[in-house]
């Protein structure tokens, strides 16, 4: 059988270049190495989108989807983000086609792909230019803040999620090695899923879980396990009337009719605890949670089916009625359909189904479903099966309705009081919600200034709003940065000063020529303190010009007149082309020789080049987290690798013990020398 397969759609116009079309695609990040292309242009014929073919080679964990235009891509890519694809949202991006793919061009086509390279750079290069310091500095800062939290958030679950997808093909290659010496165990597998076994640490999950809560407690199997395996409890479930994956958590709904997230809590018995996240709808009780592109799901009680809308992981959102099935108190998804269960009629007359088509999300319209199944406590779903939970057993279903397999509930489960069943993957290990930071505002303790010239040509000290390899060295004043500091600013405004009254030339990273190269202004939160590094270019300076450049600038940070007060002036001599390495000199010119900065009660005394937290704030509670899971005590070992000026040690050491503790440090490279008391 071919290993390489693609599925098309009939063709529509192209371009006189057929090379075009190789180049207007997208490549889906995690297609799933098991996946053909049929399964997924099924997907996208019924969510009808427009598109020229999916192609997908076995054995990889991407594919690609073909457009007739960049237009058709343009429109299609909203809706290919929007579609769920494996328990997880469809991750796609712009692709571009392997050179050795692109058809030789003739002469002809070639200038005239030059010729429009040319016009294509030349605009990148305006593009780069024309561009605001706020969006090179803080790109976020129109962002509202708890949206920022939830990107983080989603970005760090995609992390965990390749972490746990490495450690499965790890352990897949460990097994393929041992599988000449060793017999390999059975195990219950289904038609879409590879035929092998592995041993699956309690950590990590390769395919995720089945979770039932049965008699008010959360259990859980994994979907690798066979008859014999065991069902493990995880936490208390008092008052748990439906659970669901939802993101990289397991949610439920309780009889209060809160949704709460099962998170990680080291003062609970089991480790575990549900955290309340929002409200239900108003006035009616929910039964059972479904999740669908990334929005939950609610039935009531009385068979309406609401969504919570709103922006989010938990949208605070009011809850909208989407469809109803009267005496349905079950729904959950499978292949392209939400299902809806009444129990209390017959067999052949209690299920209901809706079609997930691009509307869903606006309006649902059940019809019965003429499939036949078992009267159920729950429902969801894995690869191409129907999973059910009922009074005895969980039945792996078909789409014909034919029962594949029964696993038996073990005895002290059978004809339990179930309220919730789920198919849950999760994360490679437990994660919290990102924190907040408790200053949003002017939070930056350091800030590097570049020296340079702003668009119209004239001196200017602040941001540079590009990479020079991209042909940007244009610099723009930090002003507008919500991140810098008043008295940083203030800084620069008298540094610019001194760029505009005096004939000292700044340095031009074109040239290789001038002198003013990079100014560091470093503020301690706890003291006020201001310490300054100058950095210049001396090549081709006399003695007298160099200190005439040294006592300019300590009379111009020292004056009264100023709003700031410095208490520390650095000097830099550096003439090479990048940038200097720890071990180039400074030479002190004014005031102390440290800058003091306080981190939960301890003091520390900061020198110029001194790796240290920018966001002292940030770090005091950043601190606190690390000291709360690393839970230890006074017998401890603490190692602390790539420690800067070793600020998470300290303040673990001293907030706790202070003598009994060892502490071992190790610098990484770059990292210069602080001190603490």
């Amino acid at each position: 059988m071919d290993t390489k397969n693609a599925v098309q759609t009939p063709p529509l116009a192209l371009n006189d270049d057929d090379s075009e079309k190789e180049e207007v695609k997208v490549i889906v990040m995690n297609y799933g190495k098991w996946k053909d292309a049929k399964v997924l242009s099924d997907v996208l014929h019924s969510k009808g989108i427009n598109f020229s073919k999916v192609q997908k080679t076995r054995q990889l964990s991407f594919g690609f989807v073909l457009f007739h235009s960049k237009e058709e891509r343009a429109e299609a890519m909203p809706k290919l983000q929007a579609i769920e694809w494996n328990g997880e949202m469809l991750e796609v991006k712009d692709a571009l086609p392997k050179k050795s793919m692109k058809p030789m061009l003739v002469r002809q086509h070639r200038k005239k792909e030059e010729k429009e390279k040319d016009q294509v750079d030349k605009k990148e290069e305006e593009d780069v230019s024309a561009r605001d310091v706020r969006d090179v500095v803080t790109p976020w800062a129109t962002v509202p803040y708890q949206e920022q939290l939830e990107r983080k958030e989603a970005e760090m679950k995609k992390v965990l999620v390749k972490i746990k997808k490495r450690k499965l093909e790890h352990e897949k290659q460990e097994y393929e090695t041992k599988t000449k010496q060793d017999t390999v165990v059975g195990v219950y597998t289904d038609d879409a899923k590879p035929q092998y076994s592995l041993a699956i640490p309690k950590w990590l999950n390769s395919h995720g879980s089945l979770f039932v809560v049965a008699n008010e407690v959360l259990y859980s199997r994994p979907h690798e396990g066979d008859v014999y395996t065991k069902w493990t409890r995880v936490a208390d479930a008092a008052d748990v009337v439906a659970i669901i994956s939802f993101g990289s958590n397991l949610v439920g709904v309780k009889k209060d009719n809160i949704i709460y997230a099962l998170k990680p809590n080291l003062a609970s018995t089991d480790g575990l605890s549900w955290e309340k996240i929002c409200s239900g709808p108003d006035g009616v009780q929910i039964t059972s949670l479904s999740s669908l592109r990334g929005t939950l799901l609610g039935c009531t009680s009385e068979g309406k089916i609401y969504k919570q809308e709103g922006m989010g992981s938990f949208a605070s959102g009011e809850w909208k009625q989407l469809g109803e099935v009267p005496g349905a108190t079950v729904i959950g998804l499978h292949n392209g359909f939400l299902y809806a269960h009444n129990q209390a009629l017959e067999k052949e007359m209690s299920w209901s189904r809706a079609p997930l088509d691009a509307n869903a999300l606006e309006v649902l319209t059940f019809e019965p479903c003429v499939v036949p199944m078992s009267k159920s406590f729950g429902i969801t779903s894995h690869n191409t099966l129907i999973i059910l939970l009922t009074s005895e057993a969980i039945e792996f279903v078909q789409n014909s309705g034919h029962v594949k397999a029964s696993v038996p509930l073990p005895a002290d489960l059978k004809g339990g009081s179930f309220t919730g069943f789920a198919s849950h993957k999760g994360l490679c290990c437990p994660m919290e919600s990102i924190h907040s930071s408790p200053v949003t505002e002017s939070y930056r303790n350091k800030c590097e200034f570049s020296f340079g010239f702003d668009n119209e040509d004239k001196p200017c000290v602040g941001f540079r709003l590009g990479l020079f390899r991209e042909g940007s060295v244009v610099v723009s004043k930090p002003n507008e940065c919500v991140n810098v500091p008043t008295e940083m600013k203030a800084v620069c405004a008298v540094v610019q000063n001194i760029l505009e009254t005096s004939d000292i030339p700044v340095y031009s990273v074109t040239t290789k020529t001038g002198v003013w190269r990079v100014l560091t202004v470093r503020q301690s939160v706890s003291t006020g303190e201001l310490m300054i590094m100058m950095q210049v270019n001396s090549a081709g300076q006399t003695l007298e010009e160099r200190v005439a450049v040294r006592d300019l600038i300590v009379k111009r940070l020292t004056d009264d007149c100023n709003s700031f007060k410095v208490t520390s002036i650095y000097m830099q001599e550096y003439n090479g082309l990048s940038t200097p390495s720890d071990n180039d000199p400074v030479e002190h010119v004014f005031g102390k020789t440290k800058l003091e900065e306080h981190l939960l009660g301890m003091r520390f005394l900061v020198s110029p080049n001194a790796f240290f937290q920018v966001n002292t704030g940030g770090a005091e509670k950043l601190y606190s987290l690390v000291k709360k899971f690393a839970n230890a005590d006074e017998h401890t070992l603490l190692y602390d690798v790539c420690c800067g000026t070793g600020t998470i040690g300290i303040c673990k050491r001293n907030t706790e013990w202070r003598e009994e503790c060892e502490l071992y440090q190790f610098k990484g490279g770059g990292c210069d020398e602080g001190s603490a008391a």
